[in-house]
């Protein structure tokens, strides 16, 4: 005899379909916990009732993490557009309750972060008092995350996303004052610049001294040591005691993009983020832009 499932609660299912959409969005139970603020077994419990309410299975486990199960595709299409709308509508109630405050959730680099937005969200405030930031730094992902808005380099080959190219950013040698070539240099690590190190290598004739797995170790590296390195010009021109060191040919700036998704154009909180940040990455310090020849060299970056 066919079993006759029961009617899922509206609520549950809701709240289902939200940790299904950051598993698909993150590509891992654990970093979905990290998003949803829960626990990674929190998540499983509720990924596993879901497939005893549809009675597949959500999603297919690989090697590169966990696949929604093309069976779901249109229905977290659907549930994706929803909620973007439902956020869109909360903004505009929220025009009528100005005090009432909210989150918008930015993800971008630590650098860009720290040195160009955080310094000018009073600018933002003076539009939208009402809005809280919420800064995540963005490493590795390629997409929108769990996130409103995204900073990326790379544009996701899929979903539905608006994209804007909102600015670059650039990219230098920079070196203590005093230092010459021969002195030495550092580096990222070869997680972020292995595929990069030839033409530095070259360069400097030497192999780095030393590698850090972010700018923010490198520059007091940088510092302490007397050391070359490559860095975001919004770092280094923040700190007096490092000087561009022209001609090396390593300097590029990179296109970035903001990417949003699509069922949020309406949304005027949004709308109001996305041109904040735009103007404020309009412009950045760029040594690299004498030298268009530089501007075809790409980098790994983390910030």
């Amino acid at each position: 005899m066919r079993q006759t499932r029961s009617k899922p609660s509206y609520a549950r299912l809701y709240d289902d379909l939200r940790v299904l959409l950051a598993v698909h969005r993150c590509g891992s139970m654990t970093r979905a916990a990290e998003e949803l603020e829960t626990t990674t077994s929190t998540v499983s419990r509720q990924i596993a009732r879901l497939r005893s309410e549809l009675g597949i299975s959500p999603f297919v486990k690989s090697d590169g993490g966990w696949l929604l199960n093309p069976r779901l595709a249109s229905l977290i299409e659907a549930f994706e557009h929803a909620d973007g709308m439902i956020f869109s509508e909360l903004s505009r109630v929220s025009e009528s309750a100005p005090d009432a405050a909210r989150d918008i959730r930015i993800s971008a680099l630590p650098s860009i972060i720290s040195h160009v937005l955080i310094p000018r969200v009073a600018d933002l405030w003076r539009e939208r008092a009402h809005l809280r930031p919420v800064f995540e730094n963005r490493v590795y992902e390629i997409g929108l995350g769990m996130s409103d808005v995204a900073l990326v380099f790379n544009l996701p080959d899929s979903g539905r996303l608006k994209t804007r190219r909102c600015g670059s950013l650039p990219f230098a040698l920079y070196a203590p004052r005093g230092w010459v070539p021969g002195d030495g240099w550092a580096s990222l690590t070869d997680r972020y610049a292995a595929q990069y190190a030839e033409a530095r290598r070259a360069w400097f004739g030497s192999e780095a001294m030393l590698k850090t797995d972010s700018f923010a170790q490198l520059v007091p590296a940088m510092r302490d040591l007397g050391l070359a390195a490559v860095l975001p010009t919004v770092i280094a021109e923040a700190d007096p005691d490092l000087v561009h060191v022209p001609g090396s040919g390593l300097d590029v700036a990179r296109d970035l993009h903001i990417i949003y998704h699509e069922s949020r154009s309406d949304d005027t909180d949004l709308r109001a983020v996305v041109d904040w940040i735009c103007r404020n990455l309009a412009d950045l310090p760029d040594p690299a832009a004498a030298l268009p020849e530089a501007q075809e060299r790409f980098y790994t970056i983390q910030g």
